[in-house]
């Protein structure tokens, strides 16, 4: 059986931990090699390789050949003979960058390459340079994986990238994943809390520290809600942008709830946090699909997010959890109050978010979308 070639190229990998960079190590391990012959290029850094292990081994140019303009040249020079060396049929390109260096290498390679962007986000960061390679990549003919309805919109909207060329397929629940953050749970002893002070319910939020993350539209509502609840314990999980977080601080000072916000930085799997949380909140200003809340779900919080994106493409308001107006911290302390006060409301929201998430983005299901996606716009 002629196992087809596809390429997964990446320009900068940061950190194991991001949306993006989990995506890629789950099509790695699960796109079968029965029927695929798969490679790996990161064009420039890998920042953290010791924490991004996949087979095959990610190919990083940029330690290859170092950075820079002329690198950069000798990067592209490189990657061309590897697609022409191994007869590259199908790449998937991550980031803008990534999807206009696969494109023009395409090109330039004269075989018959498919090549496959990405779209998961809903334009928050749309810098100059980004708008001009969207602007030339609709003259290469790409296909393009969007991870929301929402995203697939915002491409149509902010790019001009015709809604014939963009899929929708959602990021899956990966159930080992899952499984292993579910069978070692964190204890609340490892959180250090207090001794005399360990009993109180804990809303926490899975997200890195940045201004896109709407961290201070939680904590002006995390002060609404210790009013009510005042032994209440707010877990903030991710990295931290560390000028962001300083002002972040500086903030949670003046509103006089520092002493109930826990720092706790990034955790390799976070739902072993995630059990502890009595709700789980994300306040975004902008989200396309987030893993985060797809992990509240199959640890069956109860939850609040801002209504943004595709966030309501996995939970139902009102039925699974409830959606809040973006930057709106009254509403979102609001409804924080409704469900720490509501017992029986939180069960149903977390058994019903359970439910739903599981039997719409299991991976069973989402890699059998990917492989007929593959199937349908590869060039034989």
């Amino acid at each position: 059986m002629k196992l087809t070639r596809i390429l997964y190229l990446a320009d900068d990998i940061y950190s194991s931990r991001g949306g993006t960079e989990q995506h890629i190590l789950w099509l790695l391990r699960n796109i079968p090699a029965s029927e695929y012959e798969k490679h790996f290029i990161v064009f420039s850094t890998l920042w953290h390789p010791e924490t991004f292990i996949c087979e095959p081994e990610p190919l990083v140019l940029g330690r290859k050949f170092g950075l820079g303009i002329i690198s950069w040249f000798r990067r592209f020079i490189f990657l061309l003979r590897y697609i022409r060396q191994y007869k590259i049929e199908l790449i998937q390109a991550f980031s803008p960058k990534g999807e206009f260096i696969a494109a023009l290498a395409a090109l330039l390679s004269w075989r018959k390459i498919t090549v496959i962007g990405n779209r998961r986000d809903c334009g928050y960061d749309r810098q100059f340079t980004y708008r001009w390679i969207f602007w030339l990549e609709n003259f290469f003919g790409l296909k393009y994986i969007a991870n929301s309805e929402a995203a697939r919109q915002a491409a149509f909207i902010n790019d001009k990238t015709s809604l014939d060329s963009i899929t929708v397929i959602r990021n899956p629940i990966a159930f080992d994943w899952i499984q292993a953050g579910i069978s070692e749970p964190m204890s609340r002893d490892e959180l250090h809390l207090p001794d005399n002070d360990r009993n109180g319910k804990i809303v926490g939020m899975v997200a890195t520290v940045r201004p896109i993350k709407d961290y201070a539209a939680l904590i002006k509502a995390a002060k609404i809600v210790l009013e009510k609840f005042p032994d209440t314990w707010f877990i903030f999980v991710g990295e931290a942008d560390e000028n962001h977080k300083n002002e972040l601080v500086q903030l949670a000072n003046q509103q006089q709830v520092s002493e109930r916000i826990i720092w706790y930085g990034g955790i390799d799997n976070s739902l072993r946090i995630v059990k502890l949380f009595d709700v789980a909140v994300l306040s975004s200003h902008s989200e396309s699909f987030s893993n985060s809340v797809l992990e509240y779900a199959a640890a069956s919080c109860p939850i609040v997010i801002s209504d943004v994106g595709g966030l309501r493409e996995i939970i139902q308001d009102g039925q699974s959890g409830f959606l809040v107006p973006p930057e709106n911290p009254a509403a979102m302390g609001e409804k924080i109050i409704l469900l720490l006060e509501d017992n029986e409301l939180a069960r149903f929201f977390g058994k019903n978010a359970k439910e739903l998430t599981f039997q719409n983005y299991n991976e069973q299901k989402i890699l059998k979308q990917y492989i007929d996606y593959y199937n349908a716009v590869f060039v034989s």
